[in-house]
């Protein structure tokens, strides 16, 4: 391998511009391939990030030798196919969330990534997102006692600057065969069902309410609320996640923002946004023993989650180590938000183990 990390994207689209931020000023890697099939995509990408080789077909990408590791920013039903070959071919992995649309193709995509001696990650921006890595660190170093629940609360509005998402874009999202089922749960909801395990571990059960009326191949997920109980302890969680079209919200991103508590047997702890900043707080709350006190000594930019996402991918590659939400974590993640669709459709409880 050469000293530092070769990464090739494979998909420019609109992600590619946060994920591109992972290898400025990057000790570990370099941004060194772009493959795109849209005419003249690949070389704007590369002159802007100044990668050295460009590609209309991926698997030329995955053919040159000079290229050591791939990041997949795709539709989601390319997932599979295009990881499968990257393994193959000898590249390392991110792959963009969610890993698969099925918990089958999850576990083939995992199986793969085992089998081989690559570093293979999902790419969850929420988990290298700073004020979810100091909260964790205060609740493992027991700042609120042992944690018991977690609650969560979404709010999709229109934006105050910040981005929309492209026509093209939302289509195949809304297009189960490429998309997935209910892309609120499934695509935007990776985010929280990777989360809540980075946070609270493994799930059990999982019970959901969400508006299907649009039908079960066009419901998006959301308005919706979902609970669940946690593997092998009474701790539980629940998420409210609303979509509301002349809420504004103030972003830099995706007009959509959340916030979160934990609650443990000593004190509570809020972050008190991630994509957004719609409530304007501190973002990081704690209770504990009477006194609140609040944290602002962090960068809570969610772009900047992109940039140490990709200095954790190519720093876990040059030390020999496993980055966060390996294979079997991101299967779980996915087993728990299909969960919910499932238990949204048919009206009842699901394990994680039906899945």
């Amino acid at each position: 391998m050469t000293e530092r990390v070769r990464v090739g994207f494979i998909g420019a689209g609109a992600i590619s511009t946060l994920h591109a931020r992972g290898y400025v000023d990057n000790p570990t890697g370099e941004l060194y391939a772009v493959a795109d099939p849209a005419p003249g995509v690949a070389q704007a990408r590369a002159d802007e990030w100044g990668a050295q080789k460009v590609y209309t077909d991926y698997r030329e990408l995955l053919a040159d030798p000079d290229v050591d590791a791939v990041e997949i920013l795709l539709p989601h039903h390319l997932h599979l196919p295009i990881t499968l070959e990257a393994l193959e071919a000898g590249k390392h992995v991110s792959l963009q969330k969610p890993m698969a649309i099925t918990v089958d193709e999850g576990r083939q995509i995992a199986a793969a990534a085992a089998g081989s001696d690559l570093t293979f990650r999902v790419f969850e921006n929420y988990r290298t997102y700073e004020p979810y890595m100091r909260a964790r660190s205060m609740i493992e170093a027991g700042e609120i006692g042992d944690p018991v629940s977690i609650r969560i609360k979404t709010i999709f509005g229109k934006g105050k600057g910040g981005w929309t998402m492209s026509e093209e874009s939302m289509e195949w999202r809304l297009d189960a065969a490429r998309g997935g089922p209910a892309w609120m749960i499934l695509d935007y909801g990776f985010h929280i069902t990777s989360i809540v395990t980075y946070f609270m571990g493994p799930v059990e059960t999982v019970h959901a309410m969400a508006d299907t009326s649009a039908g079960i191949d066009r419901f998006t997920g959301a308005p919706s609320v979902i609970s669940w109980k946690h593997e092998g302890s009474e701790r539980f969680g629940n998420w409210d996640m609303l979509t509301l079209p002349e809420f504004m919200v103030r972003t830099s991103y995706y007009p959509v923002d959340e916030w979160l508590e934990i609650t443990g047997t000593r004190g509570v702890v809020w972050v008190t946004h991630c994509t957004a900043d719609l409530l304007g707080q501190p973002p990081v709350i704690v209770y504990r023993d009477g006194e609140m006190r609040s944290y602002s000594d962090m960068v809570t930019d969610w772009g900047d989650s992109f940039r140490r996402g990709g200095h954790v991918f190519t720093g876990a590659i040059a030390a020999g180590t496993q980055p966060e939400l390996d294979g079997e974590e991101a299967v779980h993640a996915l087993a728990f938000a299909l969960a919910a669709v499932k238990s949204a459709v048919e009206g009842r409880e699901v394990t994680i183990a039906e899945m």
